[in-house]
């Protein structure tokens, strides 16, 4: 009802159009009524209907009756038809606003869940709940409540109709509700079962798509084209199955119950031709009380078929349900306030895990003092990662506390938190829109002439400038047509403006050649100028003059200070320095070699 109650407007048109549309359906037996009793049959004209008939041109003579009993059967066809046209129009615009504003809750939802919640749960299968399942509102609305409504109005109407014609004939025509309600009960469950069976092998052919279309480099340069060929046919397959056995359930429970109205409409007839040779109905009457039969077994039948359509919108339901029931793992406190930061950073032994007994920082304590920076060191899987990631709130730490200019983070709204921490990651997240859009990301207000000046800060503007477009250049999905240092560069230009006093560079420089490299280091240093920064360095010699190292080694830090003082010490970072000192030199041994 939250996301029905705004479209009270388009229900009510829909609700008269209905109630229009009943009223039609009444009247539309008493022209064939007429046409058998009074112009064929020569009876003489109802007296409910007869002062009106003769206000009519010739309603009085056999002809001019017959001309308007025609006449009649077209009008009521044609408001019947116009009635259902804008009843329609105006429930499919109200049922597709009313999926898109789920799907956007949805969608909102699932951007304030955590990374681990993503990490476990694939791309395409969350797509297809928004994109997918998101219409069982719609179906709800349109496909079950409302036609139930109408059901239940015509199939009153129709009862008190029949019920003034012929009382007993009408109580024998409902005695086919109890069997209706047997077969709902028999075959409810597995309709559902076989819906959600259907919904999830979609999802999986979904989530293939996107993986395979996400990694298209990396299939192209193993050939596993086949491959992936060969898993969404057999997904396919899955898929075309459950849609069938679904498919079945529905044409099974379709066929009891035809059968059940049918055996109820073959009673009904029998014993109509009985009371027509015993003289106690009129042929025209029967006509009248079998068409009103078959409008009273259809919103029967309405009421019933709901059934199927609910417990797919169920099936659909349970899995939108699913993800709204998720807490986010981050949420504001009530006393959570916005703050402007300076970035005095405390991490007070932190210690966090991903599940019970999986603990990835143990016990770390550190400050960094505002404009300073901070490098973080240690072998792959060290938490290096993880406990930045905590600083700007993607998950909060099991125990301990981090606190920004002694406020505790957990006391800070999140988006004020956020806004305050700039990103440059190692693989930078560049958007299919154009290039200024993708530098003023984080800043969407921000002007021309500022988004210039943050790409010449990052060394961007030359490459960006040789663009088809320049600025205005649409770049493609996931920036493929750029080059990892130009999209590395607009990733920096982004942080530029941001102007955020808080900094984290997640390995930026990892991946690239020296010539690039230098580039970036020379637009780091500038951005790094007055903030607080985080530096996760693979590259050991460009962190050199970081006012602290920290090393961390299987979540805690094994040692902290400055660049001359660990190497002095001849433990972990002097061993990965000198690791990598030796591998330089090879390479440029090798080089030589080759020149």
């Amino acid at each position: 009802m939250r996301y029905v109650a705004p479209h009270w407007r388009g229900l009510l048109i829909i609700l008269s159009s209905m109630a229009v549309s009943i009223g039609l359906d009444v009247l539309r037996p008493w022209p064939m009524k007429l046409l058998v009793d009074q112009v064929l049959g020569g009876q003489p004209l109802p007296d409910s209907l007869k002062p009106y008939l003769l206000i009519l041109p010739g309603g009085a003579t056999t002809k001019g009756l017959l001309l308007w009993v025609c006449i009649s059967t077209i009008a009521l066809f044609l408001v019947g038809t116009l009635m259902s046209i804008a009843g329609s129009v105006i429930s499919v615009g109200v049922g597709q606003r009313i999926t898109y504003s789920l799907g956007a809750d949805l969608f909102s939802h699932l951007q304030r869940l955590s990374l681990i919640f993503h990490s476990r749960r694939s791309v395409g299968d969350s797509l297809s709940r928004i994109t997918g399942d998101a219409y069982c509102v719609q179906t709800l609305l349109t496909s079950v409540i409302l036609p139930i409504v109408q059901a239940v109005v015509m199939l009153v109407t129709m009862f008190a109709i029949m019920w003034r014609l012929e009382p007993r004939i009408t109580l024998l025509s409902l005695a086919v509700t109890p069997c209706l309600a047997i077969v709902i009960r028999v075959f409810a469950k597995p309709m559902k079962a076989r819906s959600r069976q259907t919904r999830e092998v979609e999802s999986r052919m979904m989530s293939l798509v996107q993986q395979t279309l996400n990694a298209m480099p990396v299939v192209q340069a193993f050939t596993r084209e086949n491959v992936e060929h060969e898993r969404f046919v057999k997904y396919a397959d899955q898929a075309a199955v459950a849609i069938q056995k679904s498919t079945l359930a529905g044409l099974w429970f379709k066929l009891f119950v035809g059968l059940v109205t049918s055996i109820g409409a073959a009673l009904i007839m029998w014993m109509g031709a009985q009371y027509v040779l015993d003289g106690k109905m009129s042929v025209g009457t029967v006509l009248v009380f079998l068409s009103y039969l078959t409008s009273l077994y259809t919103p029967i039948n309405s009421i019933t078929y709901t059934a199927s359509t609910w417990q797919t919108a169920s099936a659909n339901t349970d899995r939108v349900m699913e993800i709204l029931e998720v807490s986010p793992d981050v949420e504001d406190a009530p006393d959570a306030v916005d703050r402007r930061l300076d970035g005095d950073v405390t991490y007070d032994n932190v210690t966090f895990a991903y599940d019970e007994g999986r603990t990835v920082i143990r016990n770390v304590s550190f400050t960094a003092r505002k404009g300073e920076t901070v490098a973080i060191v240690g072998p792959t899987g060290a938490g290096k990662t993880t406990m930045v990631n905590l600083l700007v709130r993607f998950f909060d730490p099991t125990s301990g506390t981090i606190t920004i200019d002694g406020q505790d983070i957990r006391r800070l709204t999140t988006r004020s938190l956020r806004e305050q921490v700039a990103l440059v990651l190692q693989e930078p997240f560049i958007f299919p829109m154009t290039v200024a859009d993708n530098i003023a990301y984080g800043r969407p207000d921000a002007t021309r002439e500022e988004i210039v000046a943050a790409a010449v800060a990052a060394n961007a503007d030359g490459f960006i400038q040789h663009l088809p477009e320049g600025y205005d250049t649409v770049v493609g999905e996931r920036g493929t047509t750029l080059s990892g240092g130009e999209k590395q560069r607009l990733s920096i230009a982004r942080a530029f403006l941001k102007d955020a006093p808080i900094l984290i560079l997640d390995e930026p420089t990892s991946a690239l050649d020296a010539h690039t490299e230098s580039l970036l280091l020379d637009a780091l240093e500038r951005l790094a100028v007055g903030r607080t920064t985080f530096i996760i360095a693979h590259r050991l010699s460009t962190i050199r003059n970081a006012a602290q190292i920290i090393a961390l080694d299987r979540g805690e830090i094994v040692e902290q200070g400055r660049h001359e003082d660990l190497i002095r010490r001849g433990k972990l970072y002097a061993s990965l320095y000198q690791h990598q000192m030796q591998l330089a030199k090879h390479d440029q041994r090798a080089a030589s070699a080759t020149a």
